[in-house]
């Protein structure tokens, strides 16, 4: 049975007490102005007479492209044919910890009297989604849902190339069932030979399709664009790391505007504020997102991380101490492996320092 979720009136949203400092339900509190809905959640969900997918976010109002026209030959990149609103009493299919909406949600939506206009009324299932723990409050943000890749960019260098990041975005990857590609954009401005050697790491050892690009030279576009062909994709990464240029090259046209890193920080500025949903010409669809300088794992405990780094896979069985945590234990394999250069020292410090993150939650 789905749950139910209620959009939060303006003044609860003030009140810190307003909402979970309740011992009912969550489910129960949304709809207890209905009994009658409570009983049946089915007389809720038959309001809507249209389905479709969110493409868009513009402040409140989510973009909404109705099945009929989304799954037609598109002419544009960028197809809208419903803003709508979400409904007092919203229906899911979702755990409620997560974002109610996200971009790449297929709804069910009421059409208003207004042309153009709708109410949400039903969240359907996710059958993959790509999340972080939101820096604000202990809600999972969903960052795109029902995705089949996600394209982590990265840059060589403007701004510096994190690891540990790039592990991070790995191991979301796999919590939400998305198949990752690793992207290394900017390789004009040329690659250290520290990069080449964890390019090699990770497409050799740990088996993650990498693409080396630049939208300079056109270096790696066309394989980008070939792996996103018939698929939806997503792509992740920091501002100022080239999504938005990326996702320009494949187009072949100006789909969303760029800027440039800010050369006192090295960190790329935000360019894109909301995420969106775009068709790829030859077919597919990708969402382009707006850079998330932070990307803290959620739902993952300190004692699940290590099976997140399967280069530890085949060393772990052999600790002393089971379960072990790979840091102070005697007789550990995994750090054993280390020493001998078997697993990469850098790859060893990014799961520690993710870790402690995790520890100190």
């Amino acid at each position: 049975m789905p749950s139910f979720r209620r959009k939060p009136h303006r003044k609860a949203i003030l009140r810190s007490d307003a909402v979970r400092h309740s011992d009912e339900p969550l489910a129960t509190r949304s709809v207890a102005r209905s009994t009658r809905l409570k009983k049946d959640p089915t007389l809720h969900r038959h309001k809507a007479d249209a389905t479709g997918r969110i493409v868009g976010v513009a402040s409140a109002v989510w973009l909404v492209e109705d099945s009929t026209r989304y799954n037609a030959p598109h002419d544009e990149p960028f197809s809208v044919t419903h803003q709508c609103s979400a409904g007092g009493v919203v229906t899911s299919d979702n755990p409620e910890d997560e974002s109610l909406l996200a971009v790449g949600d297929w709804v069910e939506f009421a059409r208003t009297l207004e042309e153009g206009k709708g109410v949400i009324i039903h969240v359907q299932s996710r059958h993959s989604r790509l999340f972080r723990q939101s820096p604000s409050d202990q809600q999972i943000q969903v960052i795109a849902a029902n995705v089949d890749r996600a394209f982590l960019v990265h840059a060589v260098t403007q701004p510096y190339f994190s690891q540990r990041l790039l592990d991070r975005h790995l191991i979301a990857c796999e919590q939400g069932g998305v198949e990752p590609v690793i992207v290394l954009n900017k390789i004009d401005l040329g690659i250290t030979s520290e990069i080449e050697h964890t390019i090699q790491y990770y497409r050799e050892r740990l088996g993650y399709t990498v693409c080396l690009t630049s939208t300079i030279t056109g270096d790696g576009i066309e394989q980008i664009h070939s792996l996103m062909q018939g698929r939806t994709s997503v792509l992740v990464g920091a501002s100022g790391v080239g999504k938005s240029a990326l996702l320009n090259a494949c187009f072949g046209q100006p789909i969303q505007a760029v800027r440039a890193i800010s050369k006192k920080y090295q960190r790329g500025r935000h360019t894109t504020t909301n995420a969106r949903l775009f068709h790829l010409p030859g077919g597919g669809e990708i969402i382009d997102t707006p850079g998330l300088r932070e990307f803290a794992l959620a739902q993952l405990s300190p004692q699940e991380l290590a099976f997140y780094f399967h280069d530890f896979d085949s060393f772990y069985p052999q600790c002393k101490y089971l379960p072990c945590t790979h840091t102070h234990e005697p007789d550990c394999a995994v750090r054993a492996a280390v020493e001998r250069g078997e697993i990469e020292s850098s790859r060893y410090e990014s799961y520690v320092l993710i870790l402690e993150s995790l520890s100190n939650v």
